[in-house]
């Protein structure tokens, strides 16, 4: 097999790359909220993903440098393992990484989380200089087979569909709140909202009697008939709580489930008690454990 890559270029790439990640979902770890992932501002620059193809021109893999994360996204086609397709995504992603810590003259340190059982990759990571990293991510995961509880709220809130492209900029500060980040960007969800995956009945606020969008719950059919994902959920700082979490989360839940879902999966970092204690009280447990390697590229310094 001969394998090429070639720099990312647009619209039809994402399209490819996330039909390569719903065709192998185990291949890739992001697969379900790879179109939110996508959407993200990393790809303003083309030189931040590349992908690799066969002298047909078939899609075999994948990766790209998600700044907004600090982490790498990849994704192969089983068959390509053999012809060495790891090793050279790694080599892609290490130079990469290390151009853009050049570029800017700071450190930039990438995440990779990868499954715990897993060896093979994580030798390969630890060839490639990566180190294991704590927290790990747990996915956890919950049946949707039976009647789940009734999102409570607060009186004077109300749950509801966001209004996806009328509330850009109100989504987008309340985003920035719930995470204490300027990550999210008003390009960033417009985008997402225009993924032929996003589904605007799976997007849930719970918004405050003086009309602010006070919490939020986007959730995924995933590439598994039957599954759905939770990603991203956060609450606004000033209404922390009030259980506004949990009510976005179930009102999340109920619309999965008459989606068609039968399962649903959200994660958590291992170590956030918070999460823990809220998702297992819901009926969520865990599901998979990956253990997450680390890297820091070091930016070059001028000399003074």
């Amino acid at each position: 097999m001969i394998i090429t890559i070639r720099p990312f270029t647009g619209a039809a790439d994402i399209e490819r790359m996330i039909d390569l990640a719903y065709a192998f979902p185990d291949q890739c770890l992001r697969a379900v909220d790879l179109p939110y992932r996508l959407a993200s501002w990393t790809l303003d620059n083309p030189r931040n993903a590349s992908l690799w193809e066969d002298e047909a021109g078939r899609l075999l893999g994948f990766a790209v440098i998600q700044l907004p994360w600090h982490s790498l996204d990849t994704c192969a086609h089983p068959a390509a393992y053999e012809a060495g397709i790891e090793e050279l995504m790694l080599v892609w992603a290490t130079e990469r990484a290390q151009e853009i810590a050049d570029q800017t003259r700071r450190d930039l340190t990438v995440y990779v989380d990868v499954f715990e059982e897993d060896l093979d990759r994580r030798a390969k990571l630890a060839a490639h200089g990566f180190a294991p990293d704590c927290p790990a991510m747990i996915r956890m995961s919950r049946s949707l087979d039976r009647v789940l509880p009734m999102p409570f709220l607060p009186e004077g809130f109300t749950l509801r569909p966001i209004d996806g492209m009328r509330e850009l900029h109100e989504y987008v500060a309340l985003h920035r709140a719930a995470f204490g980040a300027a990550d999210m960007t008003v390009e960033w969800r417009k985008r997402t909202l225009c993924m032929p995956q996003y589904i605007p009945e799976l997007d849930v606020v719970a918004v405050a009697p003086d009309g602010r969008l006070a919490a939020f719950c986007i959730c995924w059919l995933g590439p598994r008939i039957g599954e759905g994902y939770i990603e991203p959920l956060g609450v606004h700082p000033d209404f922390a709580g009030l259980g506004l979490g949990r009510a976005v989360l179930l009102e999340g839940l109920w619309r999965l489930q008459a989606h068609g879902a039968m399962t649903a999966l959200i994660d958590r970092y291992e170590g956030d008690e918070g999460a823990r204690v809220l998702y297992e009280s819901l009926g969520f447990r865990t599901h998979m454990r990956t253990v997450t390697y680390m890297r820091c590229f070091r930016g070059a310094r001028s000399m003074v």
